[in-house]
């Protein structure tokens, strides 16, 4: 153990003094260190950089949902004010259709008077012609009639048969002159008559006007109210509008809006369970509540019309539902507006669609829940938007001004429960 202890003593200092010196630290650490701590500085600065981004991303985040919370409470608002708008107005558009039936009914009897007058008068002159020749004699017999009767002597029996004749000729002019009479008192009583239609006429077109500025200046408020409730936030609504616009016909518009529709509220569920998957149940709660009422329709769907309930619109009916047509047995009522009528929503709902189409002219859909549909076609000016909830009778919209030239402005009305068209007329 000693002899390896020894050689171990004597090793060691000879190790050590072989082993090369270490150079000195000052030389070459501090431009390392230097480096080190601008990297660490750089990585700090990134690291703080990145956090403040992340950071302002969150509070940016925070504030696009606020907005867009505030964005759909606002359109909710706005939908609720352009319903409430809208139910406003049934009483007034009610009015107004009364007073445009009314003037629609003295127009009508303004022209049968007219009418009466024409061919009263050429019956007038032709009366007064044929009397005009027999009128001297009637004079001369009235002032001379011995000297008119004994002018020419005469045997008895033809004596006899003169004063016949002068007997029943007298009759004929006593008759025709109380025809004439007569007809003259009529067409006095057709002029004093049309000076108080033309006159009522004068009242009730003021009136309607005054009226008509009332309801229009109410349903522009409720388009407007729903113009922005469908800015401020996005729904189905434009997904509903955008299939119609594709369609091909109505028939393939109703289909494809409540194709889309379905598809909707697919969408909406499968938000709701990815939601709840995630534990946001406040978000699953919402797309289940949306899909909820989408299932459920947009209106109560529709009742048999009483009495006071009013026809979409004033004049008379052109062509009844099932009457034979060019194209077949007519698929809905077709009615005979005067011109620039106002058109009433024929049931509570929603609008699905309002704008031009194909050939229909200026048409609407009108959703009444339940999977029935009202289509209104032909009209000149559209009050109403897509999305917008109406009440029934509320106005949707004004027919086009018609002077008598050309062919007459008509608005068809369609009832159409799923796929098929159903007649409207115990609706209306």
């Amino acid at each position: 153990m000693l002899p390896w202890c020894l050689a171990l003593l004597a090793w060691g200092p000879v190790a050590h003094a072989q082993a090369p010196a270490p150079a000195p630290a000052h030389h070459h650490a501090i431009p390392d260190e230097r480096h080190i701590r601008q990297q660490l500085e750089a990585a700090r600065t990134a690291h703080e950089n990145l956090l403040a981004r992340e950071q302002q991303q969150a509070r940016d985040l925070a504030e696009r949902r606020k907005e867009e919370q505030a964005a759909h409470e606002q359109a909710r608002l706005d939908a609720e004010k352009a319903a409430a708008l809208s139910a406003a107005t049934v009483d007034a558009t009610a009015r107004l259709q009364r007073t445009e039936q009314q003037a629609a009914d003295l127009d009508s009897r303004i022209a049968d008077l007219h009418t009466e007058q024409a061919a009263l008068r050429p019956q007038l002159a032709r009366e007064i012609a044929r009397l005009s020749p027999l009128l001297p004699l009637a004079e001369r017999l009235s002032l001379y009639p011995a000297d008119t009767l004994l002018a020419v002597p005469l045997p008895a029996d033809r004596a006899v048969t003169g004063l016949l004749v002068v007997h029943g000729m007298m009759a004929d002019i006593a008759t025709r002159t109380r025809v004439i009479h007569d007809r003259r008192a009529r067409l006095l009583q057709l002029d004093d008559e049309l000076a108080q239609q033309q006159q009522q006429m004068r009242h009730v077109v003021n009136e309607r006007e005054s009226q008509r500025d009332t309801v229009n200046r109410a349903a522009r408020a409720a388009l407007e109210a729903q113009q922005r409730s469908n800015a401020a936030a996005a729904s189905a609504t434009q997904a509903v509008e955008d299939a119609a616009r594709r369609a091909s016909s109505v028939q393939d518009a109703i289909a494809r809006i409540e194709e889309t529709e379905q598809q909707a509220e697919k969408n909406l569920e499968a938000a709701a369970r990815a939601a709840e998957r995630a534990h946001n149940m406040r978000e699953a709660t919402a797309a289940r509540r949306q899909a909820q009422e989408m299932a459920a329709g947009a209106g109560p769907g529709i009742t048999p019309a009483n009495s006071s309930a009013g026809a979409p619109v004033a004049g008379t009916v052109l062509t009844a539902w099932g009457q034979q047509t060019e194209s077949g047995a007519a698929t809905g009522v077709t009615y005979a507006p005067p011109s620039r009528a106002s058109v009433r929503a024929p049931c509570t709902g929603r609008i699905d669609f309002a704008g031009p189409f194909r050939t229909y002219g200026q048409m609407m859909i009108l959703d009444c829940g339940k999977h029935y549909r009202f289509v209104l076609a032909g009209l000149g000016e559209i009050a109403v938007a897509a999305g917008q909830q109406v009440s029934h009778g509320a106005a949707v919209g004004q027919m086009p001004q018609w002077t008598g030239g050309g062919s007459r402005p008509t608005l068809f009305v369609q009832l159409r429960h799923g796929s098929s068209a159903v007649n409207p007329a115990p609706y209306l």
